[in-house]
């Protein structure tokens, strides 16, 4: 069985990128992929503090709820992340969490490492959403940011959902073309 892990960003329960999130987790469910989310303001995730521990063996030398996060990224062949915007960029939740992916990336470029067993590449699906009506670049910062984390990941970026001018929590249900989009990306996300 095909394996997703969907990461929720937002330190709010129930708001419009964790709705979005859900659809495309049933869209996933529905395509036949067992689905983890990681919901991670219920974690304990430290930052990074890059002390170069991960350096040697490919792995975290800070032990926290990350070390259970990890062992989904190995395993997986599909990520969607969806974080609502605050100042141009993602959660600082999902940063840290983000961060704390310099093992993989030691793993990969310093011990020359596959991410998978044998050097699968997963998909990978943003969903971002912003109070903000518009704005010049208002996602850019986001979307660079998980460009660069599912490089590290051995992950496709296969696209995103971009929502601005949600507001208020919950706004999203009036949105039924967002809510599909959500569903049909989760559905297709490990086709590809």
């Amino acid at each position: 069985m095909k394996k997703v892990v969907a990461i929720f960003g937002s330190p709010r329960a129930d708001g419009n990128s964790d709705i979005l999130l859900n659809h495309a987790i049933q869209g996933a469910a529905a395509s036949g992929a067992e689905v983890q989310k990681i919901v991670i303001r219920n974690l304990q995730i430290a930052p990074c503090n890059s002390c170069g521990g991960c350096f040697e063996k490919g792995e975290c030398v800070i032990h926290d709820d990350m070390q259970q996060v990890y062992s989904h990224f190995v395993d997986t062949d599909g990520i969607i992340v969806a974080s609502p915007i605050y100042f141009m960029g993602v959660s600082a939740q999902l940063k840290a969490l983000i961060d704390r992916c310099q093992a993989f990336w030691a793993r990969k470029y310093i011990l020359h490492l596959p991410v998978r067993k044998g050097a699968r590449i997963a998909n990978g699906f943003l969903i971002a959403t912003a109070a903000r009506s518009a704005g010049e670049e208002l996602f850019t910062g986001a979307v660079k940011t998980i460009k660069a984390f599912f490089h590290v990941v051995d992950t496709k970026y296969v696209g995103d959902i971009l929502c601005c001018g949600l507001e208020e929590k919950g706004m999203v249900y009036t949105k039924h073309d967002l809510l599909q989009k959500a569903f049909d990306a989760g559905k297709q996300l490990l086709t590809w």
